[in-house]
């Protein structure tokens, strides 16, 4: 399931929810077509402060640190392999 972002707009006296193009066309909805959307919550802004000192606080822990070569850090716990018909 996809989320969309739906702006609120104000009609004459009333009010409507724009919607991105996508959601019409993945919804398969015609111009005056009629549907039913689950009641939302309004999205609370981001505190940037707070995630700027969580980012801080991680790199003060240093979590990465004991790893030499991160390519094969990668390598290992992805199990690559080599991709068919490549060297």
């Amino acid at each position: 399931m996809n989320k969309y972002t739906a702006t609120v707009i104000k009609t004459g006296n009333s009010y409507a929810l724009r919607v991105p193009k996508s959601y019409i066309d993945e919804s398969q909805l015609s111009l005056g077509d009629k549907t039913i959307l689950p009641p939302t919550k309004k999205q609370e802004p981001q505190d940037h402060e707070r995630v700027h000192q969580l980012w801080k606080e991680l790199q003060e822990l240093k979590p990465f640190k004991s790893i030499k070569d991160p390519a094969v850090w990668q390598r290992e716990n992805r199990q690559d392999r080599a991709l068919p018909g490549r060297d």
